[in-house]
């Protein structure tokens, strides 16, 4: 999903816990690997809702695709800044 259909959407994650909202972004960050069904398993066996687990997988590709400064990414909303690789510099997004 395009980033700013993202940053427009009225679904809040931003109501989970510290701890989930910590499990979710290291989750879409680091698992190139499962598919989508599996990571809705694991993230609802670790305390989310089906519907807040979905919803986190909208959020997939950019976290994949981007590397971004803890505590300013696009679930926590915000200011939200990101590496840029090809530039070697931290930028808006």
């Amino acid at each position: 999903m395009h980033d700013a259909a993202l940053a427009n959407d009225a679904h809040d994650l931003t109501a989970l816990p510290e701890r989930l909202i910590q499990l979710v972004e290291d989750t879409l960050s680091n698992d190139e690997i499962s598919t989508d069904a599996e990571l809705v398993q694991y993230l609802t066996h670790n305390g989310l809702s089906r519907e807040n687990a979905l919803h986190a997988l909208r959020y997939r590709e950019i976290y994949l695709s981007n590397l971004w400064v803890a505590g300013c990414t696009p679930i926590r909303g915000g200011l939200r800044i990101r590496f840029n690789v090809a530039t070697g510099r931290y930028e808006l997004a």
